[in-house]
């Protein structure tokens, strides 16, 4: 009897404590007090990085105003880890984007629509409840922590170093988009990249405008390119 007991709270604690992911069901929700911070909470309840990156990209992509489309949740997933992957390689990005998953995620100013209190859609951060759409907020986080087949590296400079510049994504039609176009749109430092192909399949720009650094950072933390870092056969 002490056995069937112990199994069922541990089956019932795979749902209730937090950071405690069951591949293809939303986490756990969390409900905040007034004082607390989304970072806060996210901090004192132990989320790790894998589930705050994918509860990042789903409040992100339900924000777009395409929510039950998996390129955008992909497409948003891998800028959110172009971030991180540059911001690990060049201490100049450490200041602008933040270090790690969560110091990407929680960069103030940045990711608005998931993670600040006042956005409607930091109530999807803190408490996915769609199973499809979480679903392909988790498989899209997987995939972009694996780093395997980025879709953003292109440039010569990004295909030397294994890094992408684009780091820069603007959701157009999503309900907080005060205009068609980013507030950065004719910023010297980014340029607008088009539609982008996600999966083999097109992701247009009217669904999320993406940006790349016009200029590489000069103080990557490397000592050969990508394809000289291989050991020796």
């Amino acid at each position: 009897m002490e056995k069937i007991v112990s199994a069922a709270v541990m089956f019932l604690s795979a749902f209730l404590l937090p950071g405690y992911l069951i591949a293809g069901q939303p986490p756990v929700c969390l409900q905040p007090d007034n004082s607390s911070t989304v970072e806060s909470m996210i901090e004192q309840c132990g989320i790790p990085e894998q589930e705050v990156l994918a509860r990042l990209v789903y409040a992100e992509g339900i924000s777009t105003g395409y929510a039950d489309e998996p390129t955008v949740y992909e497409a948003i997933a891998w800028g959110v880890m172009n971030r991180v992957r540059l911001s690990e390689a060049c201490p100049s990005k450490h200041v602008i984007y933040g270090r790690g998953i969560r110091g990407v995620a929680f960069k103030k100013g940045q990711f608005n629509p998931a993670v600040s209190r006042k956005s409607q859609f930091s109530r999807e951060f803190l408490c996915p409840s769609n199973p499809a759409q979480w679903r392909m907020a988790e498989q899209a986080a997987r995939k972009a922590l694996a780093g395997e087949g980025n879709p953003f590296i292109q440039t010569p400079w990004e295909k030397k170093y294994g890094l992408s510049l684009v780091v820069g994504f603007y959701y157009p039609q999503s309900v907080q988009a005060k205009s068609p176009f980013a507030p950065w749109e004719k910023s010297k430092a980014l340029k607008f990249i088009g539609d982008v192909r996600i999966g083999g399949e097109v992701l247009p720009a009217h669904k999320i405008r993406f940006y790349r650094l016009t200029s590489p950072p000069v103080d990557i933390m490397t000592t050969c390119p990508k394809d000289e870092q291989k050991p020796a056969p």
